[in-house]
């Protein structure tokens, strides 16, 4: 794969152990063992019932014996042999199934690396596989956060995104730009074709793709609106996967969502609603939450990191003037914030005093470039206590945040559904499978700049201009695939 990191070649040829399940009680403990010499190191120490050397083992198969140590057996196990050619790692590898008890696996892993296989953790097995071009940058990310990920919609899109799903879009581009390149240079006797239609959105087979021919090297105003045509044709599929972003990245590193509000408005007892159990203390008596208390919450599969905070307000207790100012530092970290107010007390001071502090905010957020672009709603403004009798001015906080409030009882769990839906409103959950998804910063980052490469070529004329601009693209593809 044209610029892709390599290791030197020592590095690519050693021997490497992972233990890949978590240490402490268990049914199984599992050994990875990959490398060109896997099954010779690990023959030495297994004592098979129906094979007496690894190296002549069958790949995809299981053997059952046991493992000796210095002579003496350690345990009994059941091993998974694969060789290079169907392995995850393209090495040979070999899983040693154990007994789950630390002594055991400790004890096995000790002994490999005693043999001189390098002791590691799971990641380096994606890296043999990325060197060994079994997968592609994309595709090892897509793994790496798939041990982290929160919900089940966060394993679907990402496990499509190891398969292929974004790879393929972006290879599928690539393709696009090098017969461009290829017939501006007249390098193709017979033109090749671009594919129309977005493979990868759920489909597998392009048999019904319509084709359109490249244009050659053009010299008529007809070839050169070609030319633009099929550039615009790339920017539109790129700004689709650009659209999609927004929960892919929310998928991968959850949005951070603040809940202010001056003390007992309800702010413990909303996020107990939300939670569906009681986590936070509830009491009458103003400044009970005193530190920042952070929950992980899935809304329709998109999660969250949910913080309630100490109460604002005036206050001459040194205890709760920190507290005050750690909640205003977890503002300024905040993606999202629910303003909580009460509908049962009129409008006040304290209340002025979050307003003002959330408009500082949206001040601050606007002038940072780094971060995502959406269309979010940054806060939401939320009116509770509304069983009961209405002294709150909403329309004031209305028109101050330029958001519609949602109307709320926390306590009977009332208008939580439609607070859900304003917390997803910028997302499209209903995710299509095999859809590619861009899930980090980086691939956003590279296939925004591919987009504003692209619409460049629109307005330069010269084939020599346009040349090097696609030069430029296809790099910035290569980037993203290769991980540069």
């Amino acid at each position: 794969m044209p610029g892709k990191h390599k290791t030197d070649k020592h590095a690519r040829h050693e021997i490497i152990a992972t233990i890949a399940t978590p240490l402490g009680e268990g049914g199984i403990g599992k050994i990875v063992v990959s490398g060109p010499d896997a099954l010779y190191i690990v023959n030495n120490m297994f004592e098979g019932k129906k094979i007496t050397d690894l190296c002549n083992a069958v790949s995809n198969k299981l053997y059952y014996g046991y493992i000796h140590i210095s002579g003496r057996k350690i345990d009994e196990v059941i091993l998974n042999v694969l060789k290079k050619r169907d392995s995850f790692t393209g090495n040979d590898l070999v899983e040693i199934n154990c007994h789950g008890g630390i002594r055991v696996v400790t004890q096995i892993f000790e002994y490999l690396q005693a043999q001189g296989v390098k002791g590691t953790t799971w990641e380096s097995l994606l890296s043999q596989s990325f060197e060994n071009d079994k997968i592609d940058f994309i595709q090892k990310e897509a793994l790496q956060e798939l041990v982290q990920v929160r919900t089940k919609l966060g394993t679907k899109v990402l496990l499509d995104q190891y398969a292929g799903a974004l790879s393929g879009a972006i290879k599928h581009k690539l393709d696009i730009i090098e017969n461009i390149r290829n017939s501006l240079t007249n390098k193709s006797v017979n033109y090749k074709t671009i594919i129309d239609t977005e493979p990868h959105e759920g489909q597998k087979n392009l048999s019904n793709a319509s084709v359109t021919p490249i244009a050659p090297p053009f010299e008529h105003k007809d070839e050169g609106d070609f030319l633009n045509k099929t550039f615009l044709k790339l920017i539109d599929h790129i700004n689709s996967l650009l659209k999609n972003a927004s929960i892919g990245i929310a998928l991968t590193s959850p949005q951070t969502l603040v809940i202010v509000g001056k003390p007992n408005v309800g702010k413990s007892t909303l996020i107990n609603a939300i939670l569906g159990e009681d986590r936070m203390l509830v009491h009458h008596e103003p400044g009970t939450t005193r530190d920042y208390v952070c929950e992980f919450i899935s809304v329709e599969g998109i999660p969250f990191e949910l913080v309630d905070t100490a109460g604002i307000r005036d206050t001459e207790d040194k205890l709760e003037s920190i507290s005050i100012e750690m909640t205003m530092e977890q503002i300024k970290r905040a993606d999202k914030v629910i303003a909580v107010f009460d509908n049962s007390r009129a409008f006040d001071r304290e209340d002025d005093k979050i307003l003002i502090a959330l408009k500082s905010w949206l001040q601050e957020k606007s002038h940072d470039c780094s971060q995502q672009k959406t269309e979010t709603n940054t806060i939401i403004p939320v009116i509770n206590k509304c069983d009961l009798t209405a002294k709150l001015d909403g329309k004031k906080i209305e028109m101050e945040v330029k958001q519609p409030l949602c109307n709320i009882s926390a306590q009977k769990k009332e208008g939580l559904e439609n607070l859900n839906k304003r917390l997803v409103k910028e997302f499209d959950t209903n995710y299509k499978p095999a859809m590619p998804v861009i899930f980090n910063k980086r691939q956003y980052q590279l296939l925004l700049k591919a987009r504003t490469l692209l619409q460049a070529t629109l307005s330069k004329n010269k084939t020599d201009e346009i040349l090097h601009t696609i030069d430029e693209i296809k790099g910035t593809f290569a980037a993203c695939l290769c991980g540069i």
